[in-house]
C-alpha cells in the first residue's frame, strides 16, 4: 500500500508539470481550437506510439496475450481518457491553470459512486471524512470570490465536471479489465487503444490539417514539448493504474489532492522566473485562499492515513 500511495503522489507531481504545459500549448502557441486539436493526435497517436514502445522494450519486445472481454473494457477505457482529455483542454482555454487543475478533485466523488455499483468498494468514516474535506478545498480553491462568474467560467466548470465523470468511467474500466486479465497486458492494450483513437483523429480531415499545420509553423516549439510531455503523462497513467490496483478506487483518486498543491507552486515559481509563458494569480487575497485549501487537502489526506 505504501508503494501505491508513493506511486499516487509521483503522478499527481508529473501531471502537474504537464498541467502548466498543456496550457501553454493550448493558448501560448497557436489560436485555441486549432492547438487542441493538435494535442489531441499528440497525447492519442503519438503518445500511444511511444509508451507502447517503451513498453515493449522493457519486456522483451513480447506482444502480452488479452482476451476480448478484456480488450473491449481497456478499449472503452481509452475512450473515455479521450473524451476527458478533450473536455479538460477545453476547460484550459483562456483559465487559469491552478482553478481547472482542483476540480480533478471531483474524480473521487464520481469515482465512489461508480466503485460502490461496480466493484462493491466501501470506505470507512475515517476515509470518508478525509475525502470529503478534500473536496471542499478543492470546490473553494477553484472560486475566484473577486469576481463574478464569467460565462467561459462557468463552461469551464462543466467540462470539468464531465471530464471528471469520463476519467472516473476510465478508472472504472481499466479496473474491471485488469480483474480479467493481467495489468501488464492491460497496460500494453490500453497503448494500442489510443493509437487507434489517433488514427481516427488523424484519418479526420480537421484535425490532419491543423495537425501537419501546427508542425509547419511552430515544430520547434509543439514537437520537443509535446514528446516531454505525453512521456511524463505517460508514466503517471502507469503509476496511477497501479495504485488504482492496491487502493480502493475512490482512494486512489483522492491521493491526486495534492496535484492543486504542486500545480500552485510550480505557478508560482514559474511566474517569479517566466512569466512570460506561466498564469498564475499571486495577488494576496489568491494566495491566502490557495495555500489555506492546500493546507486543507493535506489534512485532508492526513485524516485517511494517519
Amino acid at each position: 500500500m505504501v508503494l501505491a500511495i508513493m506511486l499516487a503522489v509521483l503522478a499527481s507531481f508529473l501531471w502537474s508539470i504537464t498541467n502548466h504545459t498543456d496550457r501553454f500549448l493550448v493558448n501560448g502557441v497557436d489560436r485555441a481550437a486549432s492547438s487542441i486539436k493538435t494535442l489531441m493526435v499528440f497525447s492519442t497517436l503519438i503518445a500511444g506510439i511511444m509508451a507502447a514502445t517503451i513498453w515493449l522494450c522493457f519486456n522483451g519486445w513480447q506482444i502480452p496475450s488479452i482476451n476480448w472481454p478484456a480488450f473491449t473494457l481497456i478499449f472503452g477505457s481509452a475512450g473515455c481518457y479521450v473524451v476527458a482529455s478533450y473536455l479538460y483542454f477545453r476547460a484550459l482555454d483562456g483559465n487559469e491553470t491552478s482553478r481547472i487543475v482542483v476540480l480533478y478533485q471531483l474524480i473521487p466523488m464520481f469515482s465512489y459512486v461508480l466503485g460502490l455499483i461496480f466493484l462493491h468498494e466501501t470506505l470507512n468514516l475515517r476515509q470518508i471524512g478525509g475525502s470529503l474535506i478534500i473536496l471542499v478545498a478543492a470546490v473553494i480553491i477553484s472560486i475566484n470570490f473577486r469576481q463574478k462568474a464569467k460565462t467561459n467560467q462557468r463552461q469551464a466548470l462543466l467540462f470539468m465536471l464531465l471530464s471528471c465523470l469520463a476519467f472516473a468511467l476510465y478508472y472504472l474500466l481499466f479496473d474491471l479489465a485488469r480483474e480479467q486479465s493481467s495489468y501488464d497486458s492491460c497496460a500494453f492494450w490500453y497503448q494500442i487503444g489510443m493509437v487507434i483513437f489517433g488514427l481516427g483523429f488523424i484519418i479526420a480531415p480537421s484535425f490532419r490539417h491543423n495537425f501537419t499545420q501546427a508542425i509547419r509553423r511552430n515544430g520547434k516549439i509543439y514537437v520537443p514539448l509535446n514528446l516531454m510531455n505525453e512521456l511524463l503523462n505517460s508514466a503517471a497513467v502507469l503509476m496511477s493504474n497501479y495504485a488504482v490496483i492496491a487502493l480502493p478506487l475512490a482512494l486512489a483518486n483522492v491521493m491526486n489532492g495534492l496535484q492543486p498543491a504542486f500545480t500552485f507552486i510550480l505557478g508560482a515559481i514559474g511566474m517569479k522566473l517566466m512569466p512570460k509563458y506561466f498564469e498564475e494569480d499571486l495577488s494576496r487575497p489568491a494566495v491566502i485562499q490557495k495555500l489555506a485549501c492546500i493546507v486543507l487537502i493535506g489534512i485532508g489526506i492526513a485524516v485517511i492515513f494517519v
